[in-house]
């Protein structure tokens, strides 16, 4: 008996010596878990799924994968997916959504500042526009007021200049705007100059632009050559007439309330991947997009002409002044920082 009790305290120590090391070591599923565990960066856009942009999506995507070894994973969810793009802020604020691309000039819902960027000519070219843009008297600006509305900046790109695209016909002078109903993006500005050009301005959301022209309650809009053919939109529109009277720049940008919780080594890899970005769009992706997608427009039956722009750049120099006339103390400073700095460029 007394042998016996020996060997069932033996068993009882055996087993519970096992049962200590078994919880102390995860099992070999748990342990694959944790380590395939990521944090998820939703990226909402406006702009559809294949095109420029979209491989420019991709790009961001494989940088950001790189540059955190895997442990941050961007979500591609374009064409308006999760919202427009008021919604898309909100969810930036709230943090339920944590990455985005917009226009500079959509950002002026923030701040008045940022309408500046809407103004008509103001840039010779998109190259031009973003080294601005990017010069640190002119940035350091910007991402300063970004923060204080809940955004980080991470990335800039050049989209080049907008133009006018219309199912009607050539866009030769102003005159020949005169009773089409082209789409602007929705900006007080970017509406005055189209209309003093000559055309109805209609604001709309960008979503709503496609079957607009296709059902003719638009006449037209404005948009970058490789933009164009990533909208399908020669599809519909025949014409396409290089005005080139819009160069608004995009900005890219994360909840600074979901960057403010990363590590410090998930924020480095956030930051490190907008900046890698940005060199790879200016200097390679969008570069290379422009004359492969006039082609590829033209071959599709699009008629593109260029445009004598002295007589439009003078159809919008009211706008310039009433903006100036009308502007708030702020918005003539950071106009007038923008004016000497691009002296530069």
């Amino acid at each position: 008996m007394k042998k016996l009790n020996s060997l069932l305290c033996a068993g009882i120590a055996l087993a519970m010596l096992s049962a200590c090391s078994d919880g102390d070591k995860p099992s070999s599923s748990s342990a694959e878990t944790a380590k395939d565990a990521s944090t998820v960066v939703k990226y909402s856009v406006v702009f559809a799924s294949s095109g420029t942009q979209a491989d420019g999506a991709h790009a961001l995507e494989k940088l950001i994968s790189e540059k955190s070894n895997g442990r941050l994973t961007m979500q591609f969810y374009p064409s308006a997916q999760l919202g427009d793009k008021v919604a898309t802020f909100e969810g930036l604020q709230n943090a339920t959504i944590e990455m985005t691309e917009c226009a500079v000039t959509d950002l002026s819902a923030f701040n008045p500042i940022w309408s500046v960027f809407s103004l008509p000519y103001l840039w010779d070219s998109g190259e031009q526009a973003i080294k601005t843009i990017m010069d640190p008297a002119v940035e350091n600006v910007l991402k300063a007021d970004a923060e204080a509305n809940g955004f980080k900046i991470i990335a800039w790109t050049d989209l080049g200049s907008r133009s006018f695209v219309n199912t009607k016909r050539p866009i030769n002078t102003p005159a020949d705007l005169q009773g089409l109903k082209m789409r602007v993006m929705e900006d007080a500005v970017l509406a005055d100059s189209v209309t003093a050009m000559g055309a109805i301005a209609t604001p709309l959301p960008f979503s709503e632009v496609y079957t607009g022209m296709q059902q003719g309650t638009l006449d037209g809009a404005d948009y970058q050559i490789p933009n164009v053919l990533a909208a399908a939109w020669q599809e519909i529109c025949k014409y396409m007439s290089l005005t080139e009277h819009f160069t608004i720049p995009d900005v890219v940008f994360v909840s600074k309330a979901w960057y403010d919780n990363l590590s410090p080594e998930e924020q480095k890899a956030i930051t490190e991947a907008g900046a890698a970005f940005t060199q790879q769009w200016n200097t390679e992706i969008w570069p290379n997009a422009i004359n492969s997608s006039r082609a590829k427009l033209e071959e599709a039956g699009m008629q593109i002409n260029e445009v004598d722009k002295k007589p439009f750049v003078d159809a919008v120099s009211n706008v310039i002044n009433n903006f100036l006339a009308n502007a708030s103390d702020e918005q003539r400073e950071f106009y007038n920082l923008i004016v000497e700095t691009r002296k530069k460029y």
